[in-house]
């Protein structure tokens, strides 16, 4: 049995709250192998991550070098599988305990912690005034998310949303596609649109009415205005809501399911660029490492800065309009939300798919 105690001396559960450690704790395995086991081959794709919590295995790689990991070490709080495919076999050097975690499970555990920091889903407000403040100045005073200001003369809710850099991206031939597809949805006060903690289904656009955003923790409490959007980082990461939304008046929301939202507007936004294309890039480029510190100081792209997840939106002032910034996939999911964050607010990122 695995403690949360325990849990928090591996990376990188280390970096979560105990809430996210407590989920992951309902979803690993604990597993004890005799000496002589073979944990994993090396070459072979692996769904899951192997840590050790008992006992010594020998890492052994294609040229048979051999690296010994003992339970008390410091490479030991590290997953014993750091990639897939595999580049080194696992065998135990004595009788082992381990646990193990669905990869693709940890990373979402891991995005929703660092979206949760950023304590909600990025907000479009468009102001009553009609007037245009650009981003780097629209910065709400506790520095949690931001707000962007558009004008809107016609007081039209798709107008509005045209406006934002994130839509313009959308080519034009996919515009009337995207806007058919939205579902009209009548709310009444008081009635919750979306709930903290639970999974994404569906991106919001608010037409009509007003409505409250705020979390558990009180550390936000925003009101939205008609051509606010909201909801689209928890279908970006596969994560679960970081923030609830409720109606404080009646009103008209609209509403794009899932599968819509990843065709129509994930899709035409997030560009990926191959890592050995670098040297034939002809455009100035910064590397962004949205891993948390402790997983990037253990291993990062050499050239690259380290923003984590939850303090991007904080950062984004700071960056400079002239650069495309690449992001690496090793992030998983995270790298994903941040390139789609970055150009929701109008910069040139791209994902950059890393070498194995």
């Amino acid at each position: 049995m695995i403690t949360v105690k325990q849990l928090k001396s591996f990376i990188p559960f280390k970096g979560l709250d105990t809430k996210y450690i407590e989920e992951a704790l309902n979803q690993i395995r604990v597993e004890t192998f005799a000496r002589g086991t073979m944990l994993f081959k090396r070459s072979k794709p692996l769904a899951m991550k192997y840590y050790l919590v008992e006992g010594d295995v020998d890492l052994i790689d294609s040229e048979f070098y051999c690296v010994s990991v003992k339970s008390d070490t410091k490479r030991a709080q590290s997953a014993l599988n750091s990639e897939s495919p595999t580049k080194c076999s696992a065998l135990a050097k004595s009788s082992v305990t381990v646990f193990t975690i669905e990869t693709e499970l940890l990373d979402r555990i891991v995005a929703w912690s660092q979206t949760s920091a950023n304590t909600l889903d990025t907000v479009l407000e468009v102001s009553e005034e009609g007037a245009n403040t650009t981003i780097g100045s629209s910065f709400s005073s506790n520095d949690s998310f931001m707000v962007e200001e558009l004008s809107d003369d016609s007081g039209d809710w798709m107008s509005a949303l045209l406006q934002s850099p994130l839509f313009s991206r959308i080519p034009v031939t996919q515009v009337q596609e995207l806007f058919s597809r939205f579902e009209d949805v009548h709310a009444e006060a008081g009635e919750r649109i979306i709930t903290e903690g639970e999974r994404g289904d569906y991106f919001y656009v608010l037409a009509s009415g007003e409505a409250r955003i705020h979390n558990r923790s009180e550390s936000v409490d925003v009101r939205l205005k008609p051509g606010s959007h909201f909801g689209e980082e928890a279908l970006l990461g596969a994560t679960l809501r970081n923030a609830t939304v409720e109606m404080t008046a009646d009103g008209i929301l609209k509403r794009l399911g899932s599968e819509d939202f990843i065709a129509l507007l994930k899709a035409p936004v997030l560009k990926y660029i191959e890592d050995n294309s670098l040297q034939s890039f002809d455009k100035p480029y910064k590397l962004i490492d949205v891993k948390m510190p402790i997983e990037y100081r253990l291993n990062h792209m050499p050239g690259s800065i380290n923003v984590p997840l939850s303090r991007l939106r904080n950062t984004m002032p700071e960056l400079g309009r002239s650069n495309v910034y690449l992001v690496p996939d090793d992030a998983g999911s995270r790298a994903d939300i941040a390139a789609h964050l970055l150009c929701q607010a109008g910069f040139e990122a791209m994902i950059l798919k890393t070498s194995q």
